[in-house]
């Protein structure tokens, strides 16, 4: 409901939710007694149901173990791809040079360059 997303999507999209999510019977449970890891799982998977125009991300996403992580970022490439725009903030180099076509290095709120990330990285991070 916080999201704006129809009964009807969530109630289309619950069995999809739960396998990822890996909750199984908890999903039945108040969220009040899931774990931390289990409220992060949760609001992950419904958060990315959605499909937004514009994707605003601050660093990535790491949620569980590593079998999780994996699925997470299989899920979010997946969202990316349905999305127009991806605005991320991140000091990874790896995702940007995996993720952005345009780079964008603030410093104190200025913008000190912008262009592609070959051109933009190797100047922030070094060669």
């Amino acid at each position: 409901a916080l999201l704006g997303i129809p009964r009807d999507v969530v109630d289309r999209e619950m069995e999809n939710l739960i396998a990822f999510t890996e909750l199984g019977d908890f999903i039945n449970m108040p969220v009040r007694t899931y774990s931390s890891g289990m409220h992060l799982r949760l609001a992950f998977a419904v958060s990315t149901m959605i499909t937004p125009d514009v994707l605003l991300m601050d660093e990535w996403l790491s949620v569980g173990d590593q079998s999780f992580q994996q699925k997470a970022e299989t899920r979010l490439n997946q969202l990316i791809a349905r999305s127009n725009i991806l605005v991320i903030a991140t000091h990874s180099r790896q995702l940007i040079e995996k993720c952005c076509n345009r780079v964008i290095w603030l410093e104190h709120g200025n913008i000190k360059m912008d262009g592609s990330p070959s051109d933009i990285c190797p100047k922030y991070f070094g060669s």
